[in-house]
């Protein structure tokens, strides 16, 4: 049965709070240290157990810490997006407005501005593009790779490597990342959890997709990539956001 009881539903939230707060496996133990259950260890213990049976959490070691699966991650996620939990920092806010209130009419400098910010604000990998033009700017690996998910060297190289190629994987990647370009109304977000990817690169990634109005009736495409861990809460507002306010500002052009 794969119905959670409202008790597996909270316990599953915090369970990932936690983890993408500190990238450490949640045990039991620390659960009933965060007091936000009135709980026996044994009965977080079993509820955790159910969790796993169910799929939405895994077990790395035998030490007893769990981690969210990506079906977690997409329980989390499907909850979110249409949770009022999602309001934004105001100071994120400030820092949206004033660059955007820097830039001039130029696609291209928009773009670049759009992907600087949100690569910066988010330890994430963003690339903004031009759709129907295979013209990229891409920046955020250093940010993404001081990440506990990336120690091990293979995954730098993986995630480099398709940085570098994304350009040429784009094509045959827009139309499952974007849907069709058909009419001015634009998915809010698409957010693809780890093996939701078809891409091999990045089964071990959350990727997140928006379009947005440009200058000259141009249409911009965002590709967000960060680790699985990634704030969703932070990244779905920052972009949300960002791209409402430039579909304002093109609006006026």
């Amino acid at each position: 049965n794969m119905f959670l009881t409202p008790r597996q539903e909270k316990l599953l939230n915090i369970i990932i709070d936690s983890y993408i707060k500190t990238a450490e496996p949640v045990s039991s133990n620390i659960l009933v240290k965060s007091r936000f259950f009135d709980l026996s260890s044994a009965t977080l213990r079993n509820e955790m157990n159910d969790l796993e049976q169910m799929g939405y959490l895994a077990q790395l070691h035998t030490s007893g810490g769990r981690v969210p699966t990506d079906r977690g991650y997409r329980f989390y996620v499907d909850n979110l997006i249409n949770s009022d939990d999602l309001c934004i920092h105001s100071s994120w806010q400030k820092k949206v407005d004033a660059v955007l209130a820097g830039i001039d009419n130029d696609p291209r400098d928009i773009n670049r501005a759009i992907a600087q910010l949100l690569s910066d604000l988010s330890d994430s990998v963003v690339i903004t593009g031009v759709a129907e033009e295979d013209d990229f700017y891409k920046t955020g690996l250093a940010g993404l790779f001081e990440l506990p998910e990336f120690r091990e060297i293979n995954k730098v190289f993986r995630m480099t490597s398709f940085f570098d190629e994304f350009d040429r994987v784009f094509d045959r990647m827009e139309k499952e990342f974007f849907g069709d370009l058909g009419g001015d109304t634009f998915e809010d977000l698409n957010i693809f959890i780890g093996r939701e990817n078809r891409h091999p690169s990045i089964r071990d990634e959350t990727v997140m997709t928006a379009r947005y109005n440009l200058p000259n009736q141009l249409v911009g495409s965002l590709t967000m990539i960060g680790p699985t861990r990634m704030d969703y809460k932070r990244n779905i507002s920052l972009v949300r956001y960002t791209t409402d306010k430039v579909n304002q500002l093109t609006r006026n052009i």
